[in-house]
């Protein structure tokens, strides 16, 4: 069944913990929203309306409005991703979209379009390193989606991984890793890998130099002993809101 906007409405408010060695700017929570849009221009214009209304820039949250691109197997235009510090900063952004006037008009402007969810997820930071430049910067991310079935022996692998590419010019401003908490993350999907760039360009070149890499022709098969592989995509902000 066709899942409209009006699912935006059903917001769910859970204490959940991360992990407490992440830099201080990072969000404890992330709400991501992928979608497609038949008129990409007005589902814009619908976005930027309802994050400029009163009650919700006065609150100045931290989200991401962003083209998708090369995502393979569904039909995702476009995508939000909402950064919350806390459970509390999560339940607001929640009751703001349920109960204001803004929030009836942009449920009500997205469904006139004919604007689709195809995924709505909770993640959580389990993994974040900032390397160089500020948060503004980087307008592109490339992430790799996974199924997770071992844990406790990836997460080092990847990390070690991550760590040892660091050192060539063409590595990522900043990396992590998300863990899914809830929603309907598609194919068995239990983590989320990203790395972000300033452009295109600096991101495909990563792409070229990790493919090329000994570290990833060492990581990859032993990745592949504790994770599926589901899809991979790129994400490019087509505006930053109050991005810390």
């Amino acid at each position: 069944m066709k899942k409209t906007f009006i699912a935006f409405a059903l917001v769910f408010g859970f204490q959940l913990s991360a992990d407490d060695h992440l830099p201080a700017n990072y969000s404890m929570y992330q709400t991501n929203f992928l979608f497609n849009c038949p008129v990409a221009e007005r589902c814009f214009a619908a976005f930027d309306k309802y994050m400029n209304s009163p009650e919700v820039a006065k609150e100045k949250f931290e989200v991401d409005f962003f083209a998708v691109q090369q995502n393979g197997w569904d039909d995702s235009t476009h995508g939000v991703s909402w950064y919350y510090k806390d459970a509390d900063q999560y339940a607001k952004a929640g009751q703001i979209f349920a109960t204001s006037r803004a929030g009836r008009e942009f449920r009500k402007t997205m469904n006139d379009i004919g604007a689709e969810i195809i995924s709505d997820t909770l993640t959580v930071h389990s993994v974040g390193v900032t390397l160089k430049g500020e948060t503004v910067d980087n307008g592109v991310s490339l992430r790799w989606s996974l199924e997770v079935t071992d844990p406790v022996n990836f997460v080092p692998l990847w990390k070690n991984f991550s760590k040892s590419i660091e050192k060539y010019e063409w590595s990522s401003n900043a990396y992590g890793l998300q863990s899914h908490y809830l929603g309907n993350n598609g194919n068995g999907i239990t983590h989320e890998i990203w790395a972000a760039f300033n452009t295109p360009q600096d991101a495909l070149a990563f792409l070229t130099g990790m493919n090329a890499s000994k570290e990833f022709a060492a990581y990859a098969p032993e990745s592949r002993k504790y994770s599926k592989f589901k899809r991979s995509y790129m994400e490019v902000s087509l505006k930053m809101y109050n991005p810390d």
